[in-house]
């Protein structure tokens, strides 16, 4: 098997080193940490220090390896490294130095992606979580409820134009429906509730891999947090759950506070328990939450698990919670 090297090296700045593929090679246009094949005898961590100097006149300090990797059928490396100079690119299409929450921002090669996200979210320890369709799989539920409560007022509308109204949020959703069938939105809401009451006294399952990652994250030393826009009531749901316990406090509509993507709910969180924002991430299924880590000052993922907002500003964006557990180490 051929075995490759990449350095994830530093500089005295604490920021990053990455390459950008030039055209006419494989994976032309992504980036890269840099590096290159091992020779003959050669060991890892001397293939990075010649492959730094070959390619980009780089001295280098070499800490020691990092992690490795099969990727394409090649096993990568992956080295720390200090630099104190800077490079000179001979092949790549560009180099520059990035932060590490900066690299979410760039599209790797598909051998150094999940190493660049665990590079960024390394300095995470506490972890925001919106409820609705995060944490627990209430959207159905939800759905049935306004189905019905529109119902209740002669309007018919498709679970599926329910879903997507209130994927905005509710009062959106009542409000649309509402102002086309002259229907106030304050009373959709109410006979919504009613209803949904109905629907929580049996319980809501977590979303699909949710329970591993909060369990493997924990393991891992992270603290969880709940910022939600439903009452206290989140607690008993979660307890139904089986998933109270992995959490460290909560943020909810007794508090009284500007709902997301106001930042409020989360600065709250961080004041309250004396969190530094560098070492916190926002985790939603809308917009609006993400938004609400950006504007705190804090990483935001997107589990995005129907791709219904492909537009969404967001720093991380994933398809099921299970692959939370790989980023943090």
């Amino acid at each position: 098997m051929i075995e490759v090297s990449a350095g994830i090296v530093y500089d005295r700045e604490g920021r990053i080193l990455i390459c950008q593929r030039g055209e006419g090679r494989n994976n032309a246009h992504l980036w890269e940490f840099p590096g290159g094949k091992l020779e003959p005898s050669e060991s890892p961590e001397d293939c990075l220090v010649r492959e730094l100097k070959e390619e980009l006149s780089l001295p280098s300090a070499v800490r020691g390896v990092r992690c490795t990797g099969e990727a394409q059928g090649i096993l990568f490396h992956f080295i720390d490294a200090d630099t104190a100079a800077l490079p000179v690119p001979t092949e790549h299409e560009d180099v520059r130095f990035v932060t590490p929450r900066e690299l979410l921002h760039f599209d790797f090669c598909p051998a150094d992606t999940l190493v660049a996200r665990q590079l960024a979210f390394a300095g995470v320890r506490h972890a925001f979580w919106d409820f609705d369709g995060t944490l627990l799989d209430s959207y159905p539920a939800m759905v049935r409820s306004f189905v019905a409560a529109a119902g209740d007022f002669g309007i018919a509308i498709t679970p599926e134009r329910a879903l997507s109204l209130m994927k905005e949020n509710l009062r959106y959703c009542c409000e649309v429906v509402g102002g086309e069938n002259g229907v106030a939105a304050g009373e959709l809401i109410a006979a919504f509730r009613r209803h949904e009451q109905d629907e929580l006294m049996l319980g809501l399952p977590p979303v699909e891999g949710v329970p591993e990652a909060l369990t493997v994250l924990h393991d891992r030393g992270v603290q969880h947090y709940v910022a939600t826009h439903r009452d206290l009531q989140c607690r008993e749901l979660l307890e139904k759950a089986g998933l109270a316990r992995f959490f460290a406090g909560y943020v909810t509509q007794e508090d009284k506070l500007p709902r997301k993507p106001a930042p409020d709910m989360l600065l709250h969180l961080m004041d309250r328990h004396g969190l530094d924002p560098s070492a916190c991430v926002m985790i939603g299924d809308r917009p609006l939450d993400t938004e609400a880590g950006i504007g705190a000052g804090v990483l935001s993922v997107l589990l995005d698990l129907e791709d219904r907002f492909p537009d969404g500003r967001c720093d991380l964006r994933v398809k099921n919670a299970s692959e939370l557990a790989s980023l943090i180490l």
